[in-house]
């Protein structure tokens, strides 16, 4: 393609894209951005909206889809309840609801509201529409493997480790064994919100 035309492709980690961009050049401004769950995972989402937001053209604008991990699917409404004795199932429901007020995981730390203050303090208009999606997925054993796993080598614990935070081990071991048994190789309906 001619020079003018050619895409310029960066490969960085969007926290780093503003540098990145301020040492190509000074003079790019953007007419739109376009994501999809950028922010989701970022500790300081404000500063980096503010920092993007220099990029951009007078009339430009970001146009990104974020699943709101803290009003999307909960595991436990996969099982049924009759399936589980009712006191563990009162206690997996209140371990799991836990797990969205972790007030320092930055996945599910923020709500829309945090993302309009966000941008608003960025100087723009904000217009923010929110969806409820249903997707099939159907569940794995390698999907299984990661929730349920116990080792510390990734960066984020995994939902077994967060419900350990509340129940037993043997409690994790029984609701591990429910998932195994009913919803291994099952297709289910997730929900997400957007």
């Amino acid at each position: 393609l001619p020079e003018l035309v050619r895409p310029i492709i960066l490969n960085t980690f969007l926290s780093e894209l503003p540098n990145c961009l301020a040492n190509l050049t000074e003079k790019v401004k953007f007419d739109r951005m376009i994501g999809r769950n950028v922010l989701m995972k970022e500790a300081d989402k404000s500063s980096l909206v503010q920092a993007l937001v220099k990029w951009l053209n007078q009339e430009g604008m970001i146009v990104l889809a974020e699943t709101v991990s803290r009003h999307s699917q909960r595991l436990y409404n996969l099982l049924n309840p009759g399936w589980v004795e009712q006191n563990l199932y009162e206690k997996l429901v209140a371990a799991e609801e836990a797990i969205y007020s972790v007030a320092s995981d930055h996945m599910v730390n923020w709500d829309i509201e945090d993302l309009r203050t966000a941008f608003e303090k960025a100087g723009l208009a904000v217009e923010i529409t929110q969806e409820q999606t249903q997707t099939q997925m159907y569940i794995t054993p390698n999907l299984l493997n990661r929730w349920f796993t116990t080792s510390q080598t990734t960066a984020r614990p995994s939902y077994a480790t967060r419900l350990a935070e509340n129940l037993k081990q043997e409690e994790v071991e029984i609701v591990k064994n429910l998932f195994h048994r009913y919803l291994l190789n099952q297709t289910v309906n997730w929900n997400n919100t957007i």
